[in-house]
């Protein structure tokens, strides 16, 4: 492992796992190191761009810190939630995440999938066709069709609408099926209207598999998922406690639950 020097404060040549565990260390030390989130984010950003031509190393090292960053504290589970803050501001470039999460998916690093993995995959061409015409319609249009279509591949495509009140009308829709509203309220990034639009639903709250994914989304506002802590299991409680990527309102609030 090479040192770091000020010039290049994160160079790291991870060069198989156990490098990997001393590399994760070195890194999560010095983002911890930095004074604020802009600049821990930064720093992780700066780091990925001066290796994405060594995506398996890269991932050796920030598995390492997922792993370790879970307990929270530093240096790990800071560094861990740079990364989180990273992904979530979509300041990566789809090409470094893609390859990022291929090399994840090839090591089976399923939690550092999870945080790479983007809706915002590369269509082909007969989808991009579809989605140009689909912009092309105007909102009171969309709306419309949303709520009354009977064609299941319309339906897929106004789940990932970005606009709050095409989905409330997606809602209404009678070929909409559980699968189908778990994907809407499990979307990242998304509007968080959009979930308020989903906790509204009188239809679409009620099955648990719909609470759940809410909860466990860190885009849906504060004051709703604290509501719906109340129903949830002792072990999907345990997994809110644990979830970097959710607030600490909110981790605190189940853990609270956990010990009453």
């Amino acid at each position: 492992m090479s040192d770091l020097d000020d010039d290049n404060l994160l160079e790291l040549e991870v060069v198989s796992d156990r490098d990997a565990g001393a590399d994760a260390l070195l890194l999560s030390r010095r983002l911890a190191a930095l004074l604020d989130v802009e600049m821990r984010r930064a720093a992780l950003l700066r780091f990925l761009a001066e290796h994405r031509d060594a995506p398996d190393a890269t991932v050796a090292a920030l598995a390492e810190i997922t792993r370790r960053g879970r307990d929270g504290g530093p240096p790990f589970g800071l560094a861990l939630r740079a990364l989180v803050d990273l992904l979530a501001a979509e300041l990566v470039d789809y090409e470094t995440q893609a390859a990022l999460y291929a090399a994840a998916r090839e090591r089976d690093e399923q939690a550092l999938m999870q945080l790479f993995y983007s809706g915002h995959v590369a269509a082909p061409p007969e989808r991009r066709a579809r989605d140009e015409e689909q912009r092309e319609l105007t909102l009171g249009h969309r709306k419309t069709l949303a709520r009354t279509t009977r064609d299941r591949e319309r339906i897929q495509r106004y789940i990932g609408d970005p606009e709050a009140s095409v989905v409330r009308e997606l809602l209404l829709n009678r070929l909409v099926t559980e699968d189908d509203v778990v994907r809407i309220a499990a979307k990242r990034p998304t509007d968080p209207q959009v979930q308020r639009e989903v906790f509204r639903s009188k239809r679409w709250l009620s099955p648990y598999r719909v609470k759940r994914t809410l909860v466990l989304n860190p885009y849906t506002p504060g004051e709703i998922a604290l509501r719906l802590l109340a129903f949830l299991t002792k072990p999907d409680l345990r997994l809110v406690a644990s979830s970097p990527t959710l607030s600490a309102q909110l981790r605190d609030a189940a853990r609270s639950r956990l010990g009453s």
